[in-house]
């Protein structure tokens, strides 16, 4: 399910079971198509924050050297 903007959940769980804590185990999405999807929400952050594109580019490119060990903080 894909929530609408400005849209609020109705309800909260009152209590998070062991098996609602683990997201990937209950996912209708693969392993890909959630990274991809994180890919894209931090793109869409960094454009929120005022970065252009072409900073956004670059900062996407040094968190996979970072992500991938090719550098390091």
């Amino acid at each position: 399910m894909i929530a609408e903007p400005n849209s609020s959940p109705t309800s909260e769980p009152s209590d998070p079971s062991p098996a609602s804590t683990s997201f990937l185990e209950g996912s209708p999405l693969s392993a890909d198509e959630l990274y991809q999807l994180t890919l894209y929400k931090w793109r869409y952050s960094l454009e929120a924050y005022g970065f252009d594109r072409a900073e956004v580019r670059k900062l996407m490119f040094v968190k996979w050297l970072h992500a991938s060990h090719r550098i390091q903080s």
